[in-house]
């Protein structure tokens, strides 16, 4: 079963999907949503009128689900992202999870790793939050690494995203731009057993470092080539042809890591939020790939990595 913000699907119905975008990111949103289920009425309508004419667009060029990629204390907005999902006939699967790790100090006052686990676990099992009769479940856990160096805190926020997932079933979203960080990351979870086909590495596509991607493949987990643009459209229909060629072209998700709101204030109609669609695919079949394997790569991967 896959969670939306407008209740469960089974996976044959998700259909194609966004695996890695963002509503409306925003890194110093009210904390009252998460904890205490407090609403902006005013805000929310505000983002509203802004992102909705992104989500028709996206239906129009052939899109019916959007992983929902900032955490709750990153600007998730359930109330929001149940209205558009409404409004335009696109799914939006929720998460839970953090953002940057220097909150986990002000937030959790103890056993940060304990509360973490136990926080995640609840919100899967009791919902993030009811609206409209809807109990919303999260169906992954979306946290962040630094670049660089592994540092312990965010080891401990590892430990518990692993510890959830492998206690209710939901995967782990995350974040990791550097293939230094990544390979440390591996290291960390191989020594913690954690399940790989479990666990996405978003951003895989950034460096398109081909050792760590070649052994992200060999480990089973699944890769994100989510960050796919304009300007990196060669990089990307290259990275696709070579899992395809590699066998491991059914553990890829494909997005563009665009900020909806963001896109539509600063450009409007000319937003390049369906750009994946209407540029990117046809560039992938003037140089080999077909449109097939591009919508065959959204629609049974996200579906099998969200699935719970």
């Amino acid at each position: 079963m896959i969670y939306t913000v407008t209740g469960p699907v089974r996976k044959e119905e998700l259909g194609v999907t966004l695996s890695h975008e963002h509503i409306a990111w925003d890194t110093q949103a009210d904390e009252r949503l998460y904890f205490d289920k407090i609403y902006d009425e005013e805000k929310i309508e505000q983002l509203y009128n802004k992102v909705l004419p992104v989500f028709q667009k996206l239906y129009q060029t052939g899109c019916r689900a959007v992983a929902e990629t900032s955490p709750p204390e990153g600007g998730q907005n359930l109330k929001l992202m149940q209205k558009l999902s409404k409004a335009s006939g696109i799914r939006i699967i929720p998460n839970t999870g953090l953002a940057l790790s220097k909150n986990v100090y002000r937030i959790h006052k103890e056993n940060y790793e304990r509360e973490l686990t136990e926080r995640w676990i609840d919100d899967f099992e009791n919902g993030l939050d009811t609206i409209d009769g809807v109990t919303i479940k999260p169906s992954h856990i979306k946290i962040f690494v630094s670049r660089g160096r592994l540092p312990e805190v965010e080891r401990r926020v590892l430990g518990a995203a692993a510890a959830a997932s492998s206690t209710v079933g939901i995967p782990v979203h995350c974040h990791i731009i550097e293939a230094i960080t990544a390979n440390e990351v591996f290291d960390f979870l191989e020594s913690i057993k954690c399940d790989f086909t479990e666990f996405l590495w978003a951003h895989a596509g950034y460096e398109g470092n081909e050792e760590t991607i070649g052994r992200a493949a060999d480990m089973g987990m699944w890769m994100g080539f989510d960050n796919i643009k304009p300007d990196n459209y060669t990089k990307h229909c290259g990275l696709i042809k070579k899992a395809v060629r590699n066998g491991y072209q059914n553990r890829i998700l494909l997005s563009q890591d665009y900020d909806f709101y963001e896109e539509s204030t600063e450009k409007g109609d000319a937003h390049p939020c369906a750009s994946l669609f209407t540029d990117f695919i046809p560039y992938c079949e003037e140089n080999g790939l077909s449109r097939d394997t591009i919508l065959n790569m959204m629609t049974s991967n996200p579906a099998e990595f969200y699935d719970i």
